[in-house]
């Protein structure tokens, strides 16, 4: 037997090794891709004079080993091999402030995950108080006070806000009036960015996700984008700051800012505010998307309001950008004196002291924000100089130099007509050093690409171009037939939003524009023209590669062939976009594609700078602690609940560091007595840890307890795993499908699911489990060759749920990814009852072969479970998918399969898989015929029944897009 060097299966031969490894432990299954060790190159400092960049020749390099060096206390270096000098640290049962773990977490339950009511919080521990009396004790927080007072006086976390005022210092005004915007004192509430970022650095769950200097990275010869201390604008600033000797051993800090104005209500009343984000780009990009406070609100920006007649005015305009800056510049003032020769002494997440300068980094925004964060004017490229009429013709890169050398020659006119320059530019970059807002402004795919190009434009368009050819009524017939039946047919998937009425509703939100872009492709072909598919089509690649976690310089490649063919195939256009009052193709959010190349190679995958992840933190930071607040001067109380929340998330963190929160609340209640009452009768010396491996508690493994369940919600079908130690793996359900329901034999199964085969093709699998390397072809295999099944004993399952690594996904730390593969009789979820089989991807065996190659596509009929000579082996029943040709679709892009039968059509081609051999799940959509109307009787749950021609849609998440082409 051969031993699996990941896990603890054994296989009788190579051949049985070899297609394990590839379905259960290999990241890209069935891609060609080599394997080779990947390969950093971190920043050089410069021992000599001067700043060499990447490609010169220079012989007096110092290794990356004096990049970001350790200190001691009083900033010294010290040798590698030193450990950290930690500050004073807590024993493993020092809860304070609380008096245990179950007052810890029942103050975060209350406080971060329910958010009670002072009112409800109180009755429910008025409730847990009045159950302890019988027993004579105390319920471990007493009243909702008691719970605030503890929160309070957590000593981790705590930056406290701050405030200035700013006020219009402007000529006064010759009129008898003077606007009120000239006269109010606006207030600006601020943390310290500089002790921000310290928690941030220093914060123990980032150990291990933080890049301490600036890196190339390579895959064999081949150079790759991911994190932002990849990209070569954190190398160039390293270049610069190495010209001071005085620097050399310093870690560099990026500041990564974040902008955008948020409503907390549509009632009247103060329902807008204007937060400010900080992050730094040493944190690794899945850190900074899963929401561990890698992102953290520093500040909120005044909302200046003026008259109605004061709006659109020139001055006010221009006050309301100054307004912007110098609050941003008065923020960042605390960093300035750490950004050039004076370095800061910071603990970090491993414990060890580093000397950090820091500096400013992108700026995430949306556009128009973005041209006001660049002080230039609407319909203009804040990072070019293209006009409006023509923005991707070619032309020079704007820098804060060339703009200041034209603010100094030209008159503000010119500046307007000629550069699209704001009067009296003065952003706030121009206070501190290395900093060029025009180089800043990062791409965003949330608002700019997907709500603004596909939402705002695309579609849009779709609709004029048919009403340009049906008129307003035959429009609005096609619409019904796309929206209302076409994607409402999408087959349902874990995490996909489903269209029940079409997408016929006014409020769209991020998730909703992505959800569309899943499954509108194929909904719209017959009722327009290929070079619209096409049109839509590289769009779509465009957006997936530039989601991806790392973008090879392959992949770069293709991103810019894509928005080629985005440019030509988008002309079929030509006549709505003018019937739409608009100046050809020269949008800003669509021009801002053009940047992408660029953008990428200086700040690495765009999916760690996304305003997804500001949006994101809306919820968490404005909106709902202003639905907590009384909405009386809500802000105050705003800032409030944010300090709590990271109190208690940096007590989590120091808890969860200390090794305090291993197993679940109960089971360590549990372990806890058991070791009391184990050190009540037996020596100290023989006491059994509490945190042994032994006792890993189940439910953290990322799988799905209630996987079986069909009341579950359909969000919770799919979803990050928070481990970061796993592998690859399909595991059924915990819960076993009812016994009433399903015979326990394999004939009598067969009968009961109607494949009266099922015990033939039992065997058959069997078969090839025991002899993995036979040739004989499954047509010629005589059953009396075969094992036999008939008092084998099977259990149903009607989930599985897969889990996998897939960092473009939203993944946890690790990058792993879960979803739920489900084959049930009768699905309850939703507006429409019925069975739900969903759809695989399985692996081929074909090693060499790249993409949908080296995969096969199936439909779950049924998971089972069975024992046979003492082997366990989880299994599925599935009907195959045939690919149709040896390529995608020429249009969309999208590879055809169709279900495969016997001959004569008579009977579906079905087959017993091990578990092992799927991969993911894989979501199918109908190819509808021209452009007929589809049947009204048909729903979702029966389109994989009812149509004959399917496209693998890779669009349906990243992971599949990485593997399905």
């Amino acid at each position: 037997m051969i031993p699996c060097t990941e896990c603890n299966r054994r296989f009788r031969n190579r051949s049985g090794l070899k297609r394990h490894f590839r379905a259960i432990h290999q990241y890209h299954p069935g891609l060609d891709i080599p394997v080779t060790e990947l390969r950093r190159t971190y920043h050089p400092t410069l021992t000599g004079a001067g700043a060499i960049s990447p490609g010169f020749f220079c012989d007096s390099l110092s290794p990356h080993v004096e990049i970001a060096k350790r200190c001691n206390e009083h900033g010294e270096f010290i040798a590698s091999e030193e450990p950290p000098i930690s500050p004073t640290t807590r024993s493993e049962t020092d809860w304070t402030p609380f008096d245990s773990r179950v007052s810890f977490e029942l103050a975060d339950f209350i406080f971060t995950e329910a958010e009670l009511s002072r009112k409800k919080a109180d009755r429910l521990l008025e409730l847990w108080a009045a159950s302890l009396v019988p027993h004579g004790a105390a319920p471990p927080i007493r009243d909702y006070m008691d719970l605030l007072r503890k929160v309070d006086s957590i000593p981790l976390g705590s930056v406290p806000w701050e405030s200035f005022s700013l006020s219009y210092d402007g000529p006064s005004c010759e009129t008898t009036h003077t606007p009120e915007w000239k006269t109010e004192e606006y207030e600006v509430w601020f943390r310290n960015p500089r002790d921000v970022i310290k928690g941030i650095l220093g914060n123990p769950e980032f150990d291990g996700h933080i890049d301490y200097s600036a890196y190339q990275e390579f895959n064999g010869s081949q150079r790759q984008y991911s994190n932002m201390m990849s990209g070569d604008w954190t190398w160039r600033q390293s270049d610069t700051i190495a010209q001071d000797p005085s620097t050399h051993g310093s870690m560099f800090v990026p500041i990564i800012l974040g902008s955008d104005k948020t409503t907390v209500s549509v009632a009247t009343g103060q329902n807008e505010y204007y937060p400010l984000y900080l992050s730094i780009g040493n944190i690794q990009n899945h850190m900074r998307r899963a929401h561990k406070n890698a992102l953290v609100v520093i500040g909120f920006l005044p909302i200046p309001k003026g008259a109605r007649k004061d709006t659109d005015t020139e001055e006010f305009r221009l006050f309301k950008r100054l307004l912007t800056h110098d609050s941003i510049a008065n923020i960042l003032l605390p960093l300035k004196p750490f950004m050039t020769t004076n370095p800061d002494l910071v603990r970090c997440a491993d414990q060890y002291l580093r000397r950090v300068l820091y500096g400013l980094g992108p700026h995430i925004s949306d556009y128009p924000e973005q041209s006001i964060i660049a002080w230039i004017l609407m319909n203009w490229c804040p990072t070019c100089h293209g006009f409006p009429d023509s923005l991707d013709a070619p032309c020079r890169l704007r820098t804060a130099d060339h703009t200041a050398v034209l603010v100094s020659m030209h008159t503000e006119d010119v500046l307007r007509a000629v550069y699209g320059i704001a009067p009296d530019p003065k952003p706030y970059t121009m206070h501190f050093p290395r900093a060029d807002i025009h180089e800043l402004i990062t791409s965003d795919l949330l608002h700019q690409v997907i709500k603004g190009v596909f939402m705002d434009h695309l579609v849009n368009w779709v609709s004029k171009y048919l009403e340009y050819c049906h008129s307003t009524a035959g429009m609005q017939r096609v619409l019904d037939e796309i929206d209302r039946r076409r994607i409402a047919l999408a087959p349902p998937f874990p995490g996909l939003r489903r269209f029940k009425q079409g997408r016929n509703f006014s409020q769209w939100t991020g998730d909703d524009s992505k959800a569309l872009m899943k499954v509108y492709l194929n909904a719209i072909e017959g009722f327009v023209p290929r070079d619209i598919i096409r049109t839509f089509a590289a769009f779509l690649e465009f957006c997936y590669i530039a989601r991806q976690n790392v973008i090879t310089e392959d992949a770069l490649n293709e991103l810019k062939a894509a928005l080629q063919r985005f440019h030509q195939h988008r002309l079929v256009f030509s006549g709505t976009v003018r019937d739409d009052g608009l100046s050809g193709f020269s949008l800003p959010r669509q021009h801002s594609m053009v940047h992408y190349y660029n953008n990428i190679k200086n700040f690495g995958s765009p999916n760690g700078l996304c305003s997804s992840i500001t949006e994101s933190k809306h919820i968490t930071a404005v909106k709902r602690p202003w639905r907590r607040s009384n909405r009386y001067k809500a802000l105050s109380q705003i800032l409030k609940v944010n300090e709590r929340l990271d109190k208690l998330t940096a007590a989590r963190a120091d808890f969860n560091a200390r090794g305090m929160l291993t197993n679940s609340t109960l089971v360590a209640a549990i372990l806890n007595s058991l070791h009391n009452d184990h050190n009540n009768n037996i020596n100290d010396n023989d006491t059994c840890d509490s945190g042994d491996d032994d006792n890993h508690n189940d439910d953290d493994d990322g799988h799905n307890d209630n996987a079986d369940g069909d009341r579950d919600n359909e969000d919770d079908d799919a979803g990050p795993v928070e481990t970061e130690a796993l592998m690859n793996e399909v595991r059924l359900a915990q819960e076993k499908a009812p016994t009433r329901k399903y015979p326990p034999t394999f004939t009598a199964l067969g009968v009961k699911i109607g494949q009266h085969d099922l015990p033939a093709l039992v065997q058959h699998f069997l078969f090839y489990q025991v002899h993995p390397d036979s040739d004989i072809d499954p047509i010629d295999l005589p059953l009396e060759y075969c094992p036999m099944v008939w008092d084998l004993r099977v259990s149903v399952f009607h989930s599985a749920t897969a889990t996998f690594r897939a960092p473009s996904n939203p993944s946890g730390p690790g990058g792993m990814y879960r979803e739920v593969i489900r084959s049930t009789p009768w699905w309850t979820r939703g507006d429409v009852s019925g069975p739900r089989r969903d759809c695989v991807f399985v692996d081929s065996g074909e090693s060499d072969a790249p993409g949908m190659q080296g995969l096969l596509v199936a439909r779950v009929y049924l998971f089972f479970r069975f024992s046979y000579a003492g082997v366990e082996y989880p299994c599925a029943l599935v009907h195959w998918y045939t690919t149709v040709g040896t390529s995608p679709d020429s249009s969309t892009g999208l590879w055809v399969v169709e279900p495969e039968y016997t001959i004569g059509r008579r009977r579906r081609s079905m087959a017993i898989i091990h578990l092992d051999s799927i991969i993911r799940g894989a979501h199918l959509l109908p190819r509808f015929p021209s452009n007929s109307r589809v049947y009204r009787e048909i729903n979702y749950t029966q389109t994989l029944d009812v149509f004959q021609s399917f496209y693998v849609n890779k669009y349906i998440d990243h992971h599949a897009f990485e593997i399905a082409f």
